[in-house]
């Protein structure tokens, strides 16, 4: 599991970073709805592969699924998803109605503005989007809190607490390095943040579900001109 972790890591980081960056090149630079798609593709193919290998890596090792986080949450847990589905419905809600507000537009519009090419706007892309927000969401929870976060902890890393969570949020940031600086600040703090859920809840399903709600915010409730 050592190997393949560290095969892993250096794939996470030196690799598929620019991988990314080369398929939204293209897409950046036409915004046409086919590249569009293509990249999408792109994301749900690829994902999937590196998370059906990790899966069958960890099946013949010791590691348990459990300790990736694939397990029901405890008991108090429950409790805590009553709360967080609360705030996520809360949020959703505010959301949809500030993006009806002109000056919320604009202010959103500055937000995303260098990464509006992912942007979907046809039928057919915003299929293929809502296919990739749920992806990620799942994918990436997956990869980069479940199995890196654990094999961060052991050793030859031995990582803990904030140093850990810090390391697994940088990597995760990286790993959006097509979005460009800005996108790997946001999407490291955002990976930090999924982070603190998985710990407190012990299971990946707290932040699937809020990884998934966040990516179909963006592709489906930001307008692009």
């Amino acid at each position: 599991m050592i190997f393949f972790g560290i095969l892993l890591l250096i794939f996470l980081i030196g690799i598929y970073p620019f991988w990314d960056k080369k398929y939204t090149k293209r897409l950046e630079a036409t915004g046409h709805e086919a590249d569009r798609i293509s990249y999408f593709k792109y994301v749900i193919y690829s994902e999937w592969t590196i998370t059906f290998l990790l899966l069958v890596a960890v099946s013949v090792s010791s590691t348990k699924l459990a300790q990736i986080g694939l397990k029901l949450p405890d008991e108090n847990s429950v409790q805590f998803l009553g709360m967080l589905s609360g705030f996520l419905v809360g949020i959703l809600a505010v959301t949809f109605i500030l993006s009806r507000i002109p000056f919320y537009q604009k202010y959103q519009k500055l937000q995303t503005n260098n990464v509006s090419y992912l942007i979907p706007t046809g039928k057919l892309d915003k299929r293929y989007a809502v296919m990739t927000a749920i992806t990620a969401g799942i994918c990436e929870e997956i990869i980069y809190r479940g199995f890196l976060l654990h094999f961060l902890s052991r050793s030859p890393f031995s990582l803990e607490g904030s140093l850990l969570l810090l390391t697994g949020a940088v990597i995760f940031g990286i790993a959006h390095y097509y979005q460009g600086w800005k996108g790997v600040m946001l999407t490291g703090l955002v990976g930090f943040a999924l982070s603190r859920v998985y710990v407190e809840t012990g299971s990946l399903i707290f932040p699937i579900l809020l990884h998934i709600l966040i990516d179909l915010r963006f592709m489906l409730f930001v307008k692009k001109d």
